[in-house]
């Protein structure tokens, strides 16, 4: 795996896990690596894109708003073919604090408004133990 990202041993074959720290430098490596993949299962040029956009937007999310007032974090991004669905699904998980968007975002705060706007069908589901945005994409049929 490059850029020192921890593949965990949970992972079937052709799915891709990654657990880092939550920090704004891991983002970049975080981006290619999810658009290799998604490259790699064959999602069409244009799901390739919106699916890298949505999923760093999550994951920015996460490194700026979950942890604020905490020393660390991690985030876990997890993206996997679900064959019995005919989709690809790929979730951020985060185990800090949610923060509810302000009625007001200004000029900030549309993270999830693309999100929403850029994926088929997606989630996000606040918790105590954190928060766990996901979003899917169908596979391309043969």
């Amino acid at each position: 795996m490059n850029q020192g990202l921890q593949e965990l041993d949970d992972v079937q074959e052709g799915d891709l896990h990654v657990r880092v720290p939550a920090v704004a430098g891991r983002l970049t490596g975080l981006r290619h690596t999810l658009s290799d993949w998604a490259e790699r299962v064959g999602l069409t040029t244009e799901d390739c894109e919106a699916l890298t956009l949505a999923t760093y937007e999550a994951m920015a999310n996460t490194v700026e708003h979950a942890y604020e007032g905490q020393v660390r974090g991690v985030l876990d991004l997890r993206a996997v073919r679900d064959h019995a669905e005919g989709r690809v699904v790929v979730t951020v998980t985060d185990y800090g604090r949610w923060r509810p968007p302000p009625a007001d975002p200004g000029t900030r705060g549309r993270g999830l408004h693309l999100i929403r706007g850029l994926t088929p069908d997606s989630a996000i589901s606040p918790s105590k133990k954190g928060t766990t945005v996901s979003m899917s994409w169908p596979l391309p049929t043969s």
